[in-house]
């Protein structure tokens, strides 16, 4: 998998893991969840993924990946780098 700004970036076998990584892993709530960003999701992702191979996702590809599976992004306000929030549960990993 190669490097990804955007979700169109991505081949379709990788738009297709990373969309299952989403359905597997995320639970939409009707709220917009301010303790979950783009930036904190995609970040197991790209380790599960990219560890050792010099692949990444970026926020902007991890948000458009969300909203295609039908979740809310609203902009982190005042962000360095573009990110996001969604209508996400809680998750927590220990790997």
């Amino acid at each position: 998998m190669e490097n990804a700004n955007y979700f169109s970036d991505l081949s379709e076998a990788d738009q297709n893991s990373l969309l299952d990584y989403i359905i597997s892993n995320f639970k939409m709530i009707q709220s917009i969840n301010h303790e979950q960003t783009a930036y904190g999701l995609k970040a197991r992702y790209n380790r599960l993924t990219g560890a050792n191979k010099g692949h990444h996702v970026t926020s902007r590809c991890f948000m458009e990946a969300m909203v295609k599976e039908g979740y809310r992004a609203v902009p982190v306000k005042g962000a360095v780098e573009p990110n996001w929030y969604f209508n996400v549960g809680k998750t927590h990993f220990t790997d």
